[in-house]
This record gives C-alpha cells, sequence and structure tokens, in this order.
C-alpha cells in the first residue's frame, strides 16, 4: 500500500516538475521573440529616411526648347522644329509637407524663372509691305512666376523618391529681340506644364531633385510671325533646396 501510494507521488511530482519545465520554456521562448521584435523596430527605425518638414530656398538651373508643328508656310518639314533654346534659372522659396512621414509628401513652391533664349531656327515675320522678311539671329527673354505642386513617393528606406505634378506659369515679360526688326513685348497666355523626375534628401537640411518640365499649354496672341502663335517647350532642371532651420 505505501508502495502505491508512494509511486503515485513520485508520479505527481514528475508532471508538475514537467509542467513547471514548459512553463519556464514557453516564457523564455515569449521574452525571446519580444526582445528579438524590439530589436528588429530598432533597426528598421534607424534605417527609416523620412520626409521632414521642410521650409526652404530653392534655386533651380536648367535648360529650355521652345518648339512648334512645322504645318507653316515656310517651312516643309513635318516633324517640329525647335525655334529658340537655352539655359535658364529659377529661385524661390519652397515648403515640404509630410503626408506619410516614410512614403509621401507634397512640396508646394513659388519660383522666379528668367529665360535667355537664343533663336536657333529663322523666323520669318512681316515687313509691313505684305511680305515676309526671314530672319536669322536675336533672341527671346521670358520671365516668369512658376507655382510647382510636386508628390515625392518612396520606400521607407531611401533616400531617392519620385517626383511628379502640375505646375501653373505666370508670364511677367516676353522680349523678342530679333536682327534687324524692332524688339517686341509679347502678350503671352498662362502656362500649364507636368513635371516628372526624381528627389535626393543629402541631410535634413539639403535636398537635391532633377525634373523634366514639358509645357502643354503655351499661346502668344500676335501672329506677325510664321508659327508664333502656338508654342510647346520643354526643358530640363536641376535643382537644390536649402533649409536654414
Amino acid at each position: 500500500m505505501f508502495r502505491v501510494f508512494g509511486l503515485v507521488l513520485l508520479l505527481a511530482a514528475f508532471t508538475f516538475a514537467q509542467d513547471e519545465s514548459v512553463s519556464d520554456y514557453d516564457r523564455w521562448m515569449q521574452a525571446k521573440a519580444h526582445r528579438d521584435s524590439v530589436k528588429n523596430a530598432e533597426r528598421i527605425q534607424k534605417n527609416s529616411v523620412p520626409f521632414d518638414f521642410l521650409v526652404g530656398m530653392t534655386m533651380n538651373l536648367g535648360f529650355k526648347v521652345i518648339n512648334n508643328e512645322t504645318q507653316l508656310s515656310h517651312y516643309e518639314k513635318e516633324d517640329r522644329i525647335v525655334f529658340f533654346e537655352g539655359a535658364f534659372f529659377q529661385v524661390g522659396a519652397s515648403v515640404q509637407w509630410p503626408l506619410l512621414q516614410y512614403h509621401l509628401a507634397v512640396r508646394l513652391g513659388v519660383l522666379f524663372e528668367y529665360a535667355p533664349l537664343f533663336l536657333s531656327e529663322p523666323l520669318y515675320i512681316e515687313d509691313g509691305n505684305g511680305e515676309d522678311k526671314r530672319v536669322t539671329g536675336g533672341g527671346l527673354s521670358q520671365g516668369r512666376i512658376a507655382f510647382p505642386i510636386l508628390f515625392a513617393v518612396k520606400p521607407r528606406s531611401s533616400f531617392v523618391s519620385f517626383e511628379f505634378g502640375p505646375q501653373i506659369s505666370i508670364p511677367l515679360f516676353d522680349k523678342l529681340e530679333l536682327d534687324g526688326a524692332r524688339d517686341r513685348e509679347l502678350d503671352s497666355s498662362m502656362e500649364f506644364s507636368m513635371l516628372l523626375g526624381v528627389g535626393f534628401r543629402v541631410n535634413e537640411r539639403i535636398f537635391l531633385d532633377l525634373l523634366l518640365d514639358a509645357k502643354f499649354y503655351h499661346k502668344y496672341n500676335e501672329r506677325f510671325a510664321d508659327g508664333l502663335a502656338h508654342w510647346s517647350s520643354v526643358a530640363i532642371k536641376a535643382g537644390v533646396t536649402f533649409n536654414p532651420l
């Protein structure tokens, strides 16, 4: 009888010890999983590149071409002709507002643009006697106030973002200076364009970007030159934004 009772106690003690052992193991595994998850979260946080709120000064340098469809009386080609081309610069202010801290931001700006372009294809202008005069030299000086609206998208750990968005440009002046013809201040309409490119976050104060600027609406009201009324333009520009705060 005592042997049976002792055997039962031994089995109970063994079972209890086994339960305690399993319970300790489970707690150890849970603690390890927690430590691993904390380390993983810290690693992800350390490698994350956020979109910071940024207010700064922006400067862009670029190259622009102005062209037109060549269904014109003085041109026989069927593709586009580049009438004016040259370098330009933009300077102004911009603000970056994070929408999703690590993935999405919007960048708004107001920029003054100046573009001294030179004539790269002859223009035919009215000479006042009902005839067209061929002009091969001269240029076009443009001034604009541009309002870009850019959306930036990127992976969580990337310093590089994909940028796209519209831009509205208000003409300040368009001064046409042609050799052998009087200077003219052209009447230009508001311009709409699409921006597309990439941005690069150097640090919390400096941001770089490279953008293509394609205008899909650009009109001059004057018709004294063949091909002057309806133009489109394409520009590529590189810029830097500096946040002094």
